[in-house]
């Protein structure tokens, strides 16, 4: 059956809009914006249309209306690179600027973020950083660790679930005929849950089959793919 929102289990809930909502902490996390990529392959010298991400702050806008959160969980990779050019800057600053007179907000660091606090303090912003955030039983991060034995750790401590992003997930889902299409997915198994990206830029990989990037997908196998469909939420065994 087909749905905008999936409860997974009690106190944490999928939105279809890319979205996870801890209910217990009133906590609405989101992964992998990418904010800026057009600018960062502008500044390489690739001419990429700019404008896209210009919904990226509409969007979030609609899920704080909609969830009222006591803080919002931006889960790294926040911006795909921070290049120090204004128009982006700009962009960055009224985003961050709007959101926070709103709800808390936290933001975790990912591998595309290795400047982007030094770039947020040049520009006045003393919004803290973090490379991991906890919520209530929770703990959320972006997932680019490549350690095993961590992950490990990790998973044997916590005593909710790892939250990532980081995979940008996607699925193959067919007509058993002859169409075929890939939708963004959430990734979940007995202590994960893999966000879909948020970032109307990023290309998903496809998750059958796949060798995971992060440690802690791999360390912990999921089961179940929550397939983004037009808006709403399919589930589809592993």
């Amino acid at each position: 059956m087909h749905r905008s929102r999936l409860e997974l289990e009690p106190g944490v809930t999928l939105d279809a809009r890319h979205a996870v909502w801890l209910a217990t902490t009133r906590t609405l996390a989101v992964a992998d914006l990418h904010l800026g990529y057009a600018w960062a392959h502008r500044a390489q010298g690739q001419m990429l249309p700019i404008g896209a991400e210009e919904k990226t702050l509409a969007r979030l806008r609609d899920l704080v209306r909609d969830y009222e959160p006591e803080e919002l969980v931006l889960l790294g990779d926040i911006v795909h690179r921070a290049v120090r050019v204004k128009p982006f800057v700009d962009e960055l600053c009224a985003l961050i600027a709007e959101l926070s007179t709103r709800t808390t907000l936290r933001l975790v660091l990912g591998n595309h973020d290795r400047h982007l606090q030094a770039l947020l303090l040049d520009s006045g912003i003393t919004t803290m950083t973090t490379r991991e955030h906890l919520a209530g039983t929770h703990t959320l991060l972006h997932g680019d660790c490549t350690d095993a034995a961590a992950a490990e750790t990790l998973f044997a401590q916590c005593t909710g679930r790892v939250i990532i992003g980081h995979e940008h997930p996607a699925i193959s889902v067919s007509d058993g005929v002859a169409t075929s299409v890939r939708c963004p997915c959430f990734l979940v198994g007995e202590k994960l849950l893999v966000l879909p990206a948020f970032s109307t830029w990023a290309a998903g990989t496809e998750v059958r089959g796949n060798d995971f990037l992060s440690a802690y997908t791999r360390h912990a196998k999921a089961d179940r793919a929550i397939a983004v469909i037009a808006g709403r939420l399919l589930p589809i065994r592993l």
